[in-house]
This record gives structure tokens, C-alpha cells and sequence, in this order.
């Protein structure tokens, strides 16, 4: 899940190495037994809760009901004493921002994070806008995306949007610059809230911090991704249009092509899901996405000696036996392990862009040839 060069200080159990196949992974400085937490990770840089679980899924601690609506609704009066210079948020036109809590606590836990106003503002503006464009329907269809796409397709459009339409943007007075935004449905609006809570997490970050530094080096999968589904591209060019109009000077001074790429690359393949806690995984609801580097470089085996477990918005990587010295630590990407091997590997295949070569799949495709 991440590229190569050398990483250390992540965990006293593991070391970050190169691996025999290509690429780095997680191995065993010491014996360790079943039952250890090797990386406790609580650094997310970006989480986005899915459209349809919104008002059910607590924003702070990421609990799930059953479907039950949380009952603590983020209002004006919460946030009116965070307010500073540079942020500007109307109490009159003010209706959550999107966020919802399981509990009193929940709610002034998450505002208790430093500079979270900032934050807050632009998922204000953010659900604004997407109320606006619910109103209405798309003025025109986009050019379909070509059905094969390269790396110099990809990079001939981000071109365009610096050499074109962002000195557009900016020759035209603010109040015009409206105009300058695509129409965007709830999936681009989702998408924008992961991007803003990412700029916002980075620009807050310690840029000597083992986060900000594992964050540069994931791997990012764009081309993978987008020459699979053709049509990210274009959605991904108008997400960024809509925050580089939208959102607040002090977060989008800090947005450029280049950062916005590699936060959506590195998302593809390097997201962690957050799932209903507590029900077995084909029973669980998918209720959002986070990213956590540090805890990237873990690789995939269909035989994990480490399960993930979420509580809260910790995550937590906990060994299921005991392992040597020296052996790879793996966890599982697919919670489809009782598959057969064919489907794994192609779900593993479509999704994160490898053939898995573990040793149980290797044993398992001896027996059907």
C-alpha cells in the first residue's frame, strides 16, 4: 500500500522494509505473541462518512445504531465562541454543517480539536452549495471520458486546469466566480468534505510528524483507478473545481492540483473502510472511508497473521498468533476470505491492483489446475 524508500519509528514491533516481490511491507523485529497490538493508529489525516448514513453515524466517534438518526445535531450556538478571523459563518444561513453526534459529550469532544471552526466552515459551505444543486438539474453533459485512459491523458487535463481555468478563476471577481462551478451530485459533494478535512488535517499537522511523513511517501494508484473507471477523472475535476471556488482562503490557499492528486491517488488503495462494529463482515453496513498513513504499509495475505478492528476512530492492528522474528506482518484489504480463491484474487485485482501471490492462495490454485 506504499511506495519505496526506507521507513522507520512507526512501531516498536515492526520495521518497514522492501519486500522480495517489489514494493515495502511490515516485518517483525521481535517474537511476538497472539493477542499484541502492534500499531494503535488514531491519526486519520482524512475520514468521510458515506451520503446515505449522515444523520446515523455519530461524526466524532463513529458509532452506528441500526439505522436510528443521532440525536445531537451540531448548531450555531456550539460553535459561536470558536469563531475567529478569517472564518465567517452566518448564524442565520447556519444548518449543521453536516454533522451529527450520538451524544452531548460526542459533540463537544469533536469541537474540542484544535481550530475545528475552520473546518467546520467549509463543510458549511460545502453543504450549502450541494443544497442549491439539488434544486436543479445538470445545465449540460459532460464529453464522455475516452474509453482508454494514460498517464499523459491524465495529465494533459490537469494541465488544462492550471494553464486555463484556475488563472480564469482568478482573473474574475469573487462574487462571479459562482459561475465557474460544475454541477455536483452527493457523491462529489462526499468527496469534497474527505478532500477538505484532509487539506484541513495537513495544514494543521507537525510537517516533522511520522503522519505528515508517511502521508508524502503512499503510494498513489490514480492511473490504476482512473483507467479502470474512466469517469473519475472527470469527477475528480469537478470536485477540485468546486473546492478551489468554495472553499474558505485559509484552507484553499493551500489546495493546488498537485496535493489535491495525490490525496485522491493515495486514498485509492490506502482507505480504510468504517464499518459497523461488532456484526460479522458480511452482515456489516459500510459507513465511510478513512486514511490513516501510518498504518499504509501493511500488506494483504488471504491468511492474515493481524486483524484490524476499529473503536471509535481508533484502529487498531492486533496479532490473531504468535510470529517470529523477521515475518511479514499482513492484515486482510478484502473481508471476503471465504471466497473462493478465483473471486478473491479478482476482487483484490479490481480493487487494489495486484495479484495476490500469499501463500494460501498459492496453495489453493495448485489444487484446481
Amino acid at each position: 500500500m506504499a511506495s519505496v524508500c526506507e521507513v522507520g519509528g512507526i512501531s516498536p514491533f515492526f520495521q518497514v522494509r522492501q519486500t522480495e516481490f517489489g514494493g515495502r511491507g511490515c516485518f517483525s523485529i521481535v517474537q511476538l505473541k497472539k493477542g499484541a497490538v502492534v500499531l494503535e493508529a488514531n491519526d486519520s489525516v482524512g475520514a468521510c462518512i458515506a451520503h446515505e448514513f449522515r444523520k446515523e453515524v455519530c461524526h466524532s466517534c463513529f458509532s452506528y445504531r441500526n439505522g436510528a438518526n443521532m440525536k445531537f445535531k451540531l448548531k450555531y450556538a456550539d460553535i459561536a465562541h470558536l469563531l475567529k478571523p478569517g472564518v465567517k459563518i452566518s448564524e442565520k444561513a447556519f444548518n449543521g454543517a453536516g454533522l451529527w453526534f450520538c451524544s452531548e459529550s460526542c459533540k463537544l469532544e469533536y469541537l474540542t480539536q484544535p481550530h475545528i471552526v475552520e473546518l467546520i466552515e467549509c463543510y458549511d459551505v460545502l453543504l450549502r452549495t450541494l443544497k442549491i444543486m439539488q434544486k436543479k438539474t445538470a445545465d449540460q453533459k459532460q464529453e464522455p471520458d475516452p474509453q482508454v485512459m494514460s498517464a499523459e491523458i491524465i495529465d494533459r487535463a490537469w494541465l488544462e486546469i492550471n494553464n486555463s481555468w484556475i488563472p480564469k478563476v482568478e482573473r474574475t471577481k469573487p462574487t462571479k466566480r459562482l459561475n465557474e462551478l460544475p454541477f455536483i451530485a452527493e457523491e462529489e459533494y462526499n468527496c469534497a468534505r474527505f478532500v477538505a478535512r484532509t487539506l484541513f488535517s495537513l495544514k494543521h499537522l507537525d510537517p516533522l510528524s511520522k503522519t505528515m511523513t508517511t502521508f508524502w511517501t503512499l503510494q498513489s494508484n490514480e492511473l490504476s483507478k482512473i483507467s479502470r473507471f474512466p469517469v473519475l477523472l472527470n469527477f475528480q475535476i469537478a470536485v477540485f473545481k468546486s473546492l478551489y471556488v468554495l472553499l474558505p482562503e485559509i484552507i484553499r490557499k493551500d489546495l493546488s492540483t498537485e496535493l489535491f492528486r495525490h490525496i485522491m491517488g493515495s486514498e485509492y488503495g490506502n482507505s480504510f473502510g468504517i464499518w459497523e462494529e461488532q456484526k460479522v463482515p458480511e452482515n456489516r453496513e459500510f459507513l465511510g472511508y478513512s486514511v490513516f498513513p501510518r498504518a499504509s504499509y501493511f500488506n494483504h495475505s488471504c491468511d492474515p497473521n493481524i486483524t484490524k478492528s476499529r473503536v471509535g476512530r481508533t484502529m487498531l492492528f492486533t496479532l490473531n498468533r504468535d510470529v517470529p522474528k523477521d515475518e511479514p506482518l499482513c492484515i486482510d484489504y478484502s473481508s471476503l476470505l471465504d471466497q473462493p480463491v478465483v473471486q478473491r484474487r479478482q476482487l483484490l485485482r479490481e480493487n487494489w491492483f495486484f495479484d495476490c501471490l500469499c501463500g494460501r492462495c498459492i496453495l489453493e490454485l495448485q489444487t484446481i489446475h
